[in-house]
């Protein structure tokens, strides 16, 4: 299995040549590339000062030549947005701009897969039915988009996220169920499906073809664990990978898997990221 990183997993300290050159020295073979809106674009010889350049604002050319001169490939592109209003119509529709522009981005860049981040909505473990009408109008940002550019074989992917509105297990049922385009679907987020305590795997077997996107993250249980939300380095915590990975051999589909830890202090990022890929590795080949 070849697993790709997210470009933060290494720090936030690196210029954006150096996180592309420590990540494919660990022996990742691709990226889910982090943009920033404040960054700067990448210059001309694939250089950027910051780890998150603003991708939106770069010559594509120049950023598909970054990626060449690290051997990696980029295996999604995940949008710079500010707050997705999820209460409005109105938001949705400006969302929907800004989501264009990152899709048309992705083609120009032979990028298949776009992910973008769900919004908060302030607290955890909310009833599916008292966000429903939020949910709702989020798969129609989605749905609308994979539909506009399923031409050119683009996939739409959110982040399943802690105390966001699509969160647990029900919400993205309730997403998925409204998305008729296949290739709406989400960014299977197995630290934060593990933090809400759904069990993710399930969704496997429900809609194997609308998970274009893993995190294999491991978040903490622990009681005494420093806040709800806590991503460590994987095999350490309590996220079930081992179910994962047999529903997602049984269900084989063009898919990125990333590996990733967040509460990680910056300088042990990258041996930590190192072991965490051993262990991925190891345990995808160990799981029947």
């Amino acid at each position: 299995m070849d697993f790709g990183a997210v470009t933060h997993a290494v720090g936030h300290s690196f210029s954006f040549e150096k996180t592309l050159a420590t990540i494919r020295g660990l022996g990742f073979s691709s990226v889910l590339l982090l943009t920033s809106r404040d960054g700067e674009p990448v210059r001309p010889d694939g250089t950027c000062p910051q780890p998150f350049p603003d991708v939106l604002h770069s010559d594509p050319e120049h950023v598909v030549k970054a990626l060449k001169h690290a051997g990696l490939g980029l295996g999604a592109l995940h949008v710079a947005f500010g707050k997705i209003d999820v209460e409005s119509d109105q938001g949705i529709d400006e969302a929907m701009a800004h989501l264009r522009e990152y899709a048309m981005l992705a083609v120009a860049m032979g990028c298949k897969f776009v992910t973008l981040p769900t919004p908060s909505c302030g607290r955890a473990h909310v009833p599916t039915q008292e966000k429903a009408t939020e949910i709702r109008r989020f798969a129609r940002l989605m749905n609308t988009v994979a539909e506009a550019f399923a031409g050119e074989g683009i996939r739409v992917g959110c982040d399943i996220h802690h105390r966001a509105w699509v969160e647990g297990l029900d919400d993205c049922r309730l997403l998925l169920d409204s998305m008729p385009c296949e290739n709406a679907g989400i960014l299977m987020n197995i630290g934060h499906l593990t933090t809400a305590q759904s069990y993710g795997w399930l969704l496997v077997d429900e809609y194997p073809g609308r998970i274009p996107v893993v995190g294999w993250k491991d978040h903490s249980l622990a009681r005494d664990r420093p806040r709800p939300m806590w991503s460590i380095e994987l095999g350490t915590g309590h996220s079930p990978f081992e179910l994962y990975i047999r529903r997602f051999k049984k269900h084989p589909d063009a898919r990125i898997h990333l590996v990733n830890c967040e509460h990680v202090p910056d300088e042990a990022r990258v041996a930590t990221l190192e072991r965490s890929l051993k262990y991925m590795q190891t345990l995808w080949e160990e799981v029947s």
